[in-house]
């Protein structure tokens, strides 16, 4: 029996070993409750530890005096073309301010084509999460142009078709730009 228990400990990944730990971080853990002072260790693409963290690691950052939050939202912003871009895809400007996540589609403007983007996305990574919405305005376009009037049964059916697959390929919801043209010519009943 006391082999087994030693094979076992030999076989399982210990604890003490982290790949990077952040000492004395001021630690929000995104609950709503106040920060608290502790280390985060990971290991690989995973975080083992959360509190005080009292294995060793290959490296350690001295994190006293900063803070350490989960990823933030970008709620409102337009990168559907950058985030698809080889230059741009790392969504840098981004990621260097704690954000992990941009919300796409915004204003009711930007790509509708959601399969090909998140296709895109797939293919050759992006430096966030990426939650996309379908802007009206650029499917209004589409559909029957910038043009002041409602859409005709017909319009309005393509246009329903196109979110709908959409929403299919991976879409949040839909945004709209209800000051921008040709939002703006939308009526209660189109946007419903």
């Amino acid at each position: 029996m006391r082999f087994l228990c030693l094979l076992a400990a030999l076989l399982l990944p210990q604890a003490a070993d982290a790949d990077l730990v952040f000492r004395g971080a001021t630690i929000h853990d995104g609950s709503g409750k106040e920060g608290f002072v502790g280390d985060v260790a990971v290991r690989g693409d995973s975080i083992v530890a959360v509190g005080e963290w009292k294995g060793g690691a290959k490296k350690t950052i001295d994190a006293k005096g900063l803070v350490l939050a989960p990823g933030f939202i970008d709620l409102h912003n337009h990168s559907d073309d950058s985030i698809v871009a080889p230059a741009t895809r790392d969504n840098y400007n981004f990621t260097s301010q704690g954000c992990t996540t941009v919300v796409t589609g915004n204003c009711g403007g930007g790509t509708f084509d959601v399969g090909k983007m998140f296709a895109t996305i797939d293919k050759n990574g992006a430096g966030t999460n990426v939650i996309h919405l379908l802007p009206h305005g650029a499917i209004r376009k589409h559909v029957f142009g910038s043009v002041r009037r409602p859409p005709s049964a017909e319009e309005l059916a393509r246009m329903k078709a196109l979110i709908e697959i959409g929403m299919e390929d991976g879409a949040w919801g839909m945004s709209t730009g209800l000051i921008y043209v040709p939002g703006t010519y939308a009526k209660t009943d189109e946007i419903v």
